[in-house]
């Protein structure tokens, strides 16, 4: 195969969303006054990823979701719901300071990303997110320089696994789905998701091999691609 262009998932996949958001609940739930516990930041994940597939859906507005998480969540607590949305936005800003506060990328992200640049290979990131928190994200880790260009879910209007999430990328980089490497930590959503738009997808499986062709660190990438990347300038659009 010929790769012109590499295209990766942002959280859980460069960045480490698991690390920030641990890091971002337990700093909140001390903030408020509440006892801090492994249940508590498992039911605020598990929460969150209910309710973020709603916003995706577009059921929810991105203010309504963020409200929703904590009207969810507060109950597991000895906090009371507040009445008022304005309430309960000010505590989701609280959350979000601290989130921002702990952005880090994974430790194995810059370098694949820089030995995919001196190749002359454009970077892409494809995301089912918010297009300015996810372009700070790629900033504020260090990734910046090496992303060409940041694709989200509210600004090309689809959200994966839907073939037109990775389709609308491919057309704006000017290469064909088949000449496009997606890479991504969730097998249905990003794995099976650009396969089925026709582009070639490795699973980035840090937890260990679960699927044949699978990579546990992104360091194991650029080898992997060793003699089928194509050097090509890529135009922003």
């Amino acid at each position: 195969m010929e790769i012109r262009a590499v295209l990766f998932d942002l959280d859980d996949t460069l960045f480490d969303h698991q690390a920030s958001s641990r890091a971002a609940v337990h700093t909140f739930l001390g903030q408020l006054g509440l006892n801090r516990s492994e249940e508590l930041t498992r039911a605020w994940f598990d929460i969150e990823n209910r309710v973020f597939d709603r916003f995706l859906a577009k059921q929810l507005s991105l203010q309504e979701h963020r409200r929703e998480r904590l009207r969810q969540f507060l109950p597991l607590t000895t906090m009371s719901i507040p009445k008022k949305a304005r309430q309960l936005d000010e505590l989701f800003v609280l959350f979000l300071e601290n989130y921002e506060d702990a952005w880090t990328a994974f430790p194995d992200a810059a370098l694949a990303l820089r030995t995919l640049n001196a190749a002359g290979v454009p970077v892409a990131v494809v995301t089912n997110g918010v297009l300015d928190q996810q372009s700070a994200k790629v900033r504020k880790i260090g990734l910046g320089p090496f992303v060409n260009q940041v694709f989200s879910s509210d600004a090309t209007g689809y959200a994966k696994p839907a073939p037109e999430a990775f389709l609308k990328p491919c057309m704006s980089m000017q290469v064909s789905p088949a000449q496009g490497l997606y890479v991504g930590d969730n097998y249905r959503v990003d794995v099976e998701g650009a396969q089925n738009a026709g582009l070639h997808a490795i699973f980035l499986d840090r937890e260990g091999p679960r699927h044949p062709g699978s990579i546990q660190s992104l360091s194991d990438l650029p080898p992997l691609l060793s003699g089928r990347t194509a050097a090509r300038t890529v135009r922003s659009s």
